[in-house]
């Protein structure tokens, strides 16, 4: 049986190059940079040589599993992931930023993608990019980007799983300062006057879309994992009805 593995090697960690070369001589195959395939054997020897960079090993399953919580709502297991891995070239990144943004992801590692495995969790609408659309876009970027379904955590202890909710935490937590931020520039140009009425309504209309995007996304994320982002969020509605009182001064 095979699993799978990524890591995150820091720039300080001092044989990250050697990393590598270790897993090859191990008898390990690589699927785009640190998303590895490995045999059931060799498992307990690749995560010595990959223990102190993040490693998160990963195995396909026959079934779908849903996510399992305990009675206070804590994750225990993560439940079946589509993952998708690629390779671009520099110019694409901001392509491909753009599209994740609207996209409820876990970010394993540098280009390598998780996404939930129950279709039915997106709203009909599509104002959320589903793995579908993300493959079939990565696809036309890169022809050799590949998918694997039914995949789950195989190590999942609960260092590994607070890691993970960790990175989800931290997307939502920046994407929402960003907006915050840019609000509040905003409002005080608007107090000093320094932008005029028709650049103020663009502006606005911009955040306000961005603001509308993170709810959504971040809703994605409460009913998969259970995850509360609402004092994060929310803390951006105070400066909207304070951009909105300017108007009326």
């Amino acid at each position: 049986m095979a699993f799978y593995f990524v890591y995150k090697a820091s720039k300080e960690f001092k044989n990250r190059g050697l990393i590598p070369k270790r897993l090859k001589a191990l008898g390990c195959r690589r699927v785009c940079r640190s998303f590895w395939e490995v045999r059931s054997d060799r498992v307990n020897e690749v995560l010595k040589v990959i223990r102190e960079n993040e490693p998160i090993l990963l195995k396909r399953t026959r079934d779908i599993k849903k996510p399992r919580f305990d009675d206070e709502d804590n994750v225990l297991d993560i439940g079946s992931l589509v993952v998708v891995a690629y390779n671009v070239e520099k110019v694409e990144k901001g392509r491909i930023r753009g599209l994740l943004r609207k996209t409820p992801y876990i970010r394993l590692c540098r280009s390598v993608y998780a996404f939930c495995q129950n279709h039915s969790q997106y709203d009909k609408k599509g104002d959320l990019v589903n793995v579908s659309r993300f493959f079939s876009f990565m696809k036309e970027i890169d022809g050799d980007a590949k998918i694997f379904p039914r995949m789950t955590i195989a190590n999942t202890n609960p260092d590994t799983i607070h890691m993970i909710l960790e990175r989800v935490n931290t997307r939502i937590e920046k994407e929402a300062d960003e907006v915050f931020k840019d609000y509040k520039s905003l409002l005080q140009m608007a107090v000093n006057s320094e932008v005029d009425k028709k650049t103020l309504n663009e502006v606005e209309k911009k955040l306000y879309r961005r603001f509308v995007l993170i709810k959504k996304v971040a809703n994605f994320y409460e009913k998969w994992l259970k995850i509360d982002f609402a004092r994060g969020v929310m803390k951006i509605y105070p400066v909207t009805r304070k951009l909105q009182a300017t108007r009326t001064l």
